[in-house]
């Protein structure tokens, strides 16, 4: 019944946002609402200037190519006005506002373990903050926080535990060390009940052999029943024979709050692109032309060296403005290579996996990348940090959601990252950053402890799809990122539900290569192939050169991998 009353609650907060809401983009804090009818937050008016909205433009300047918003690969010219109301009143309401089913119709029957103190190990890396998003005791009064306080509650008391959380430093710089402390804690016979850390960790203790297969689970059930809160995309990605050693929920704030998307300077869009509004891009979505050559094309005229006084600087460099910012080194670049539809691996007939690296889509996907990415001054591809999007300085810009959370003060809307062509994927994917946490259970769970761990685990997912995703995805990012925007609200839907997940890179760090960058250190392949193809190395001459040296070695350690975890 209260999972019924508090979905019928967040409909009707929802509503109250998209009929009574203002048209002004307005400054939020997580926690706070923001209705016609209250100025908790500072506002802004869509009509204000852009630095530089004054200046005169040449002939030369403005001539670009044109797209057709029907055709991806047509000439054409800006030509017609576009209601920006009008794709909103083409879907469902019910839709537009949830499209995740909230209530949870087959979570395990409530029981009560009598008062167990539940042991979790919990990761406490300060950039990730997954302890902190996970186990709350008690909140600030911001929203989230509040639900992240809630769902403890509710697993403790729908349960009969309590929890003691025991935080370990992991995160990306010891990912190793978190994995000796499992391995540590089962070797001693004092196995935790259950982990959430990094995720890139848990892929490591699977490859070691540490964690339990969580489909074995009848209250997880993970093989058999499609949930809303485990969401299907990386069940199929990282399962293994059948076999499913860690996992990642889709319903928790790391989680939510790590989606990709691409972020755009709304102001800066409509002068640089004159006759082209927030609601074409909208509409190129909607018909599938948003390609990452049109994004190319649309980011043309925007480059402004900004610099001042003793900052100002001859050539491109981080403090200019910028038609489109992308990060290279980092592992956001993946998100092209996803948003093409292309993967580092993928299943093969065998239920293992293979590398894909070499397959001429590949190739030709990252000629693409360098080409229109690496050498155009309207784009920025040296790691630019999320300041970029907080101070509304590029265009475009593809960066996770929690960037919102920075209070942008400037008028924005979000897009899916676009696709590459129709003829390879005609679909949209989202990846998410490296700030989400992943669950396992480590093997040395007895098998009466382990259900326990696992029903545990389930309620938490689920509590999850009650308390923390619905304030995230429905209260935070649609009623008060969004407000009365419907089709913003809309591609949060989209980005949310085409969430893409990669085997090859999360098992990364257990497939180290030797000399991979001809420096005799190990490596990842991914890894090593992605700095290459970034201009990160100059040791080879193309991606193809060095993959032919190195796909022997490579491919044996994932064939070996596939082995080893199977017989586990």
């Amino acid at each position: 019944m209260f999972k019924r009353i508090l979905a019928l609650v967040l409909a009707l907060l929802m509503l109250t946002a998209v009929f009574v809401g203002c048209s002004k983009k307005r400054k939020t804090n997580i926690g706070e609402t923001s209705t016609s009818g209250t100025t908790a937050a500072t506002t802004k008016d869509d009509d204000s200037e852009e630095p530089g909205d004054d200046s005169e433009e040449t002939e030369e300047s403005t001539e670009r190519e044109t797209i057709n918003i029907d055709e991806t690969n047509a000439d054409m010219t800006k030509d017609g006005e576009v209601n920006d109301t009008a794709p909103a009143d083409e879907w469902d309401i019910k839709y537009i506002l949830n499209p995740d089913n909230w209530e949870d119709s087959d979570i395990p029957e409530e029981v009560d373990y009598e008062g167990y103190e539940f042991t979790v190990l919990a990761d406490s890396n300060t950039g990730n903050k997954i302890s902190q998003c996970e186990f709350l005791v008690e909140s600030d009064g911001e929203l989230i926080k509040e639900k992240v306080a809630e769902r403890r509650k509710y697993v403790e008391e729908y349960l009969g535990i309590s929890f003691n959380i025991v935080e370990y430093e992991g995160g990306y710089g010891n990912m190793e060390g978190f994995a000796s402390e499992i391995e540590a804690a089962s070797g001693a016979g004092t196995p935790y009940d259950l982990s959430v850390s990094y995720c890139l960790i848990p892929p490591i203790v699977a490859a070691k052999g540490l964690s339990r297969d969580l489909a074995e689970s009848e209250n997880l059930n993970l093989y058999e029943t499609k949930k809303p809160y485990w969401g299907s995309g990386i069940k199929e990605e990282i399962m293994i024979g059948g076999r499913i050693f860690w996992m990642s929920d889709n319903s928790s704030w790391t989680s939510v709050r790590s989606m990709t998307c691409i972020f755009v300077n709304v102001d800066t869009f409509e002068r640089v692109n004159q006759g082209y509004t927030k609601a074409h891009l909208y509409e190129m979505v909607d018909k599938k032309t948003w390609t990452m050559d049109n994004l190319i094309i649309l980011s043309q005229n925007a480059y402004s060296n900004t610099n001042t006084g003793d900052e100002k600087t001859e050539g491109v460099d981080n403090g200019d403005e910028f038609g489109l910012a992308t990060a290279v080194g980092m592992a956001r670049v993946d998100l092209w290579l996803y948003g093409a539809g292309l993967r580092y691996t993928e299943l093969n007939n065998k239920g293992t996996y293979d590398w894909t690296l070499e397959k001429p889509v590949h190739v030709e996907f990252i000629n693409w990348w360098q080409e229109k990415i690496q050498n155009d001054d309207d784009v920025l591809s040296k790691n630019p940090e999320n300041v970029l999007v907080e101070e509304g300085r590029a265009m475009f810009m593809h960066a996770p959601v929690l960037v919102t959370e920075s209070n942008l003060e400037y008028n924005f809307t979000v897009l899916p990252m676009p696709f590459y062509k129709t003829d390879v994927k005609n679909n949209y994917s989202t990846s998410l950053c490296n700030m989400y946490g992943s669950w396992l259970i480590p093997k040395a769970t007895k098998t009466e402890a382990f259900e326990r761990s696992a029903t545990v685990l389930e309620v938490l997912a689920a509590g999850g799809n009650m308390y923390l995703a619905p304030a995230y995805f429905e209260v935070y990012l649609k009623r008060q990122v969004a407000t009365a925007d419907l089709d913003m609200m809309r591609m949060f839907n989209v980005i949310r539900n085409s969430i893409v997940f990669d085997l090859g890179y999360l098992y990364g760090s257990s497939l180290l290569v030797e000399n991979l960058a001809g420096n005799g250190i190990y490596d990842e392949p991914f890894l090593a192939l992605r700095r290459l193809w970034t201009g990160g190395s100059s040791s080879y001459s193309n991606i193809t050169t060095v993959w032919a040296q190195i796909k022997g070695t490579a491919t044996t350690k994932l064939n070996n991998l596939m082995v080893d975890i199977l017989d586990y």
